[in-house]
């Protein structure tokens, strides 16, 4: 049976999914809606608002958010815990079709991808093809080859330039003839169709009949005709220049010392195993470069995920090799006896598989904290007191008998005996621990998803090292223990005695005393707790910076892509940083809402090993910190790729924390925002503080007048389409190449529309296109300042105030950050702020905890009394769970480790470890007493006897976390403050536990015996 389930376990690890990261978020769709040319608040009232009305009706979301921008609105639908994406898009996509907004906008679901799910950053390079065939080829030729691997969600395509073919009107040649632009629009528009004829009959064989009318190249399109003037054609050529060219750039992507190129970013679609998709899509980028595309165009990889797989796996590796070593080595030093190591080192590797199994069955996935945060120490403890156990006790028979005896004697009774007695401390020792564990099963959203898998691993692992301590370890222990067995004296356990002993004896005697003396560290180790930061969770390090520059709103393109090749240069200046891509703007499928004014940098290290320099990544990021803080006004954000991900789909904006001031009014939202930014801005460790704007964006607003419009006898539609395809150019039909097409697009010579004036003279013609009246005299054209960006969340409009937490812990900040806010700022009715991102985590995790923490021990105190039938053994045993916390509470004191969730699961382990050496302690004293000892002969005798296992179960445990607790490879982040819990945890909670359980033992049955 156990070479079978060790078949079945390295069959599941094979086909297990591992991760470095869990992606930690609730299943999420993204409704993106484009309308070119449209402002913001046009966007809102006539794109956003509608869909969100339907969208509120779709079952088991709990977060509507959105944002408006010009030309663009994207709406985010964040669903509960369980909800699939299949589910979850069904439900989006029946109730999209019922929205109410224009024809001409067709809103696109994106395909559902976590913030983890960003795996492989190209860019495309060629020595003789520019950025505009770059990008042809990204869009037409890479786009769906790497669409069609298996897991891929999406490839966003980010920079270059979207071939197009322009229709470039001269108003004066069209004044000369006396068209319009709208004119051109119906000429071309008529004049690139394709009909079918049906089908028609030709002797045995039918003929399907086309008529082809499809424009192929420039020639075709200038030969359009327009209208026929004294029988003379007026073709497009005559009126327009008609050219290759591109649609207008919103991005621009820089890498290293290259500009304007072409990137692409391949997401994987949620739920799928990186492990599987990522050697599949670069077997798919090998092909594309050497057998599909040109032969001087290569896609050259920037980022891959695999490498910080490869990294934090390494890091896991090493943690968990190491401790089972150093768990193995004090085996050896503690029984003195090879044989027993391995009957009980066995336990590792068979629990371990045992969990795989279960984990594979369930369809989970492994990941760095769910296997690195394993403690095999704590996980072969019951097959360490079971050993010890029948090890002891026929070294005992064979002192007391002899060896010559012994021997005649069959040892299977004795074994049978000693692990039936053993087996119901082991069973309720597991039980509890497992017992413990519930609070984390409660958890919700990121730290559910996060914690919930660490929480299964170590409940199947130790489900599966009890079945195996209360099965496979007594057989092997029958057949491997020889009879010649013989305890021999240990110098460590020796040496324990010698302090142990008058120790136990004087506790004993004072038992108050010691309760006095044990209250009073415990009351020091609450104290001590208030000088412990807190924070949700400490970061992983990826291995790579990435940096947000945000410009003010209104600066144009070309001026924010000056500024980034100079962040560039600088980043590149520091020896450590390996390479860096930036991206200016936003793409051109709208999946990343933002303007020129955004620049993001992701800013790849060599690995640690490598830098030159002895520095951490911390003090790189304060040195580019001090060398970017030369230019006031732009606003700076220092994160990591993933984090940066996560930390905008847990707060709605890019940044770690947000504020959010909710309201309608959009001006009394900016003077709320300037409030809270002032009064938050001197705060110590708030950092990249800055406000995400609504208004700033110029607006040339041109308002027509109805009753100009009726005198002259001109449409209202006839007006904005001149208006529109002068100005921002109309897209009229696609011109094809083979499977390409690209937007034909008629709009005025730039000559004719750089300016006020140049717009106010745009001619309109009237309803019988008999005359053509100025745009000055149909309407009022003005400049102001409106809405650049219209933020939306539950229904409401709101204004973001973003920071992130450096050099002191997020817990405190938030308070003083909180308590100075509400001071200065008070809102009429219908206005409120919230605070996102992680704090709100940290806050709901903490109340999460409170409720179910109680629970947790009460069930433990169940099956306690179940297990004894006692209440006051019950107690006596649970009175050591919060002395357990006394060490962990010290140990990040003296680390300076915050306290964070990962910390307070440590804590919550601690409470079942905790408990384990108390019910040793009690069952061994209570089966003393039923021998017929004296009361403080069986205290004395069974606490001196119970001390090797005790201590060597607590040294397991420590060492088994030891490595990960001390490690700092990549990964090691989010095992650390549980490691280091677990480990200070256990060396209070072992020492008291020898003290005082022997002590109130004594005291209380002295009573009850009295």
């Amino acid at each position: 049976m156990t070479a079978l389930m060790a078949l079945a376990g390295i069959f599941s690890f094979t086909r297990l999914p591992i991760e470095a990261f869990p992606d930690v978020t609730n299943t999420n769709i993204i409704i993106i809606s484009q309308w070119p040319g449209r402002s913001a608040q046009e966007i809102e009232r006539f794109v956003t608002i509608p869909i969100e009305t339907e969208m509120n009706i779709v079952p088991k979301k709990n977060t509507l958010r959105s944002v408006s921008l010009f030309g663009l609105s994207v709406v985010t639908l964040i669903f509960d815990d369980g909800v699939t994406p299949f589910e979850a898009m069904t439900e989006v996509s029946s109730r999209l079709a019922n929205s109410d907004i224009p024809d001409e906008v067709v809103p696109e679901i994106q395909a559902p991808s976590g913030p983890t799910g960003e795996i492989y950053r190209y860019s495309l390079q060629s020595k003789t093809k520019d950025v505009r065939e770059l990008k042809t080829i990204q869009d037409w030729i890479i786009d769906k080859q790497l669409k069609s691997v298996e897991g891929v969600a999406d490839v966003v395509s980010f920079g270059g330039k979207v071939k197009s073919f322009e229709v470039i009107l001269d108003p004066h040649l069209l004044a000369q003839y006396n068209f319009t632009a709208i004119n051109v629009y119906n000429a071309l528009k008529n004049s690139n169709i394709n009909v079918g004829g049906n089908v028609i009959k030709s002797g045995s064989e039918a003929f399907v009949v086309r008529g082809i009318g499809l424009v192929k190249n420039v020639e075709d399109i200038s030969n359009i005709i327009i209208e026929n003037i004294n029988r003379v054609p007026i073709k497009i050529a005559n009126v327009a220049v008609v050219r290759e060219s591109y649609l207008p750039q919103i991005g621009i992507v820089g890498l290293d010392s290259l500009d304007d190129i072409v990137e692409g970013i391949v997401l994987m679609r949620k739920g799928e195993n990186p492990g599987k998709v990522l050697p599949d899509l670069k077997k798919k980028v090998k092909e594309l470069n050497e057998l599909i595309l040109p032969d001087d165009v290569k896609m050259k990889v920037f980022y891959d995920r695999s490498t910080l797989n490869k990294y934090t796996l390494h890091t896991v590796g090493e943690n968990v090799i190491t401790g089972i070593t150093l768990v193995t080595l004090i085996l050896f030093i503690f029984l003195a006896n090879w044989r027993i190591t391995i009957i009980v080192a066995i336990v590792i590797p068979l629990s371990l598989l045992f969990a795989i199994i279960l984990m594979y069955l369930k369809g989970m996935r492994a990941n760095l904290l769910s296997i690195g945060a394993i403690d095999f120490g704590i996980i072969i403890d019951g097959a360490v007191v079971m050993t010890e156990g029948i090890f002891v006790v026929l070294a005992h028979k064979a002192y007391q008998l002899g060896f010559d005896k012994f021997k005649k004697r069959g040892k299977l009774s004795w074994v049978i005996q000693t692990a039936t007695e053993m087996g119901k401390s082991i069973f309720t020792s597991k039980l509890i621990i497992i017992a413990a564990l519930l609070p984390i099963f409660s958890f919700e959203k990121v730290e559910g998803k996060l914690f919930s898998p660490l929480a299964y691993t170590i409940g199947f692992a130790l489900l599966g090292a009890m079945i195996i301590s209360l099965t496979l370890i007594p057989m092997l222990s029958y057949y491997l223990i020889p009879k010649d067995v013989t305890e021999k004296e240990n110098f460590i356990i020796k040496n324990l005695l010698k302090v142990y002993t008058p120790l136990i004896t004087k506790t004993i005697k004072h038992p108050k005393r010691t309760l006095i003396i044990s209250g009073a560290i415990l009351a020091l180790a609450l104290f001590t707790f208030r000088f412990v930061g807190s924070e949700f969770l400490p970061h992983l390090n990826e291995g790579s910076i990435y940096v947000r520059a945000t410009m003010p709103m209104s600066v144009s393109l070309e001026e924010s892509y000056y500024y980034t090749k100079t962040f560039r240069s600088i980043f590149k200046e520091f020896p450590e940083v390996r390479g860096v891509m930036s991206q200016t703007g936003r793409p051109n499928d709208g999946t990343d809402p933002t303007g020129f004014f955004n620049i993001e940098f992701f800013v790849d290290l060599y690995p640690e090993n490598e830098w030159k320099r002895v520095i951490s990544k911390d003090e790189i990021i304060d040195a580019i910190s001090q060398r970017l803080s030369r230019y006031p006004g732009i606003i700076f954000n220092f994160s990591q790729p993933i984090q940066d991900n996560v930390e905008e789909a847990v707060s709605g904006v890019k940044g770690a924390i947000a504020i959010k001031v909710l309201g309608q009014d959009l001006n009394l939202l900016e003077k709320s925002a300037d409030k809270v930014y002032d009064v938050i801005k001197n705060i110590e460790g708030i950092k990249d503080l800055g406000v995400f704007r609504n208004i700033g964006q110029p607006e040339l607003k041109i308002t027509l007048d109805l009753s100009k419009l009726a005198l002259y006898n001109i449409s209202t539609q006839d007006c904005q389409a001149a208006l529109e395809m002068a100005v921002g150019g109309k897209s009229i039909s696609k011109v094809f190449e083979e499977e390409k097409k690209f937007d034909m697009v008629v709009r005025y010579d730039e000559e004719y529309r750089y300016s006020e004036k140049k717009i106010a003279n745009i001619m309109v013609p009237t309803l019988d296109n008999v005359s053509r009246i100025p745009l000055k005299q149909l309407a009022d054209i003005t400049s102001e300042t409106g809405p650049a960006f219209i933020y939306r969340e539950g229904n409401q409009r709101f204004i973001a105030i973003k920071f992130s937490v450096r050099g002191r812990d997020l817990g405190s900040t938030i308070k003083e950050a909180q308590e100075k806010v509400n001071k200065v700022l008070h809102l009429p009715k219908g206005y409120k702020v919230v605070w996102k991102g992680e704090f709100e985590n940290q806050q709901r995790a903490l109340k999460r905890l409170e409720f179910v923490v109680p629970i947790s021990i009460f069930i433990i105190f169940l099956i306690l009394y179940m297990s004894f039938g006692d209440v006051k053994d019950s107690f006596l045993i649970l009175m050591n769970v919060p002395f357990s916390i006394i060490g962990g509470i010290f140990a990040l004191y003296i680390t300076g480790i915050h306290f964070s969730i990962s910390a307070g699961v440590g804590f919550i382990a601690l409470f079942g470890v905790s408990v384990q050496g108390g019910v040793i302690l009690v069952n061994t004293f209570k089966r003393n007493l039923k021998e017929g000892m004296e009361l403080e002969q069986a205290v004395k005798e069974g606490a001196t006897r119970r001390l090797r296992p005790v201590v060597m179960t607590a040294l397991m445990a420590s060492l088994g976390l030891l490595p990960a607790a001390i490690s700092t490879g990549i990964g090691s982040e989010t095992q650390k403050p549980l490691a280091v819990v677990v480990i200070g945890g256990l060396i209070s909670s072992t020492i008291l536990d020898m003290l005082n359980v022997p002590s109130f033992f004594n005291l209380i049955y002295r009573r009850k015996k009295s």
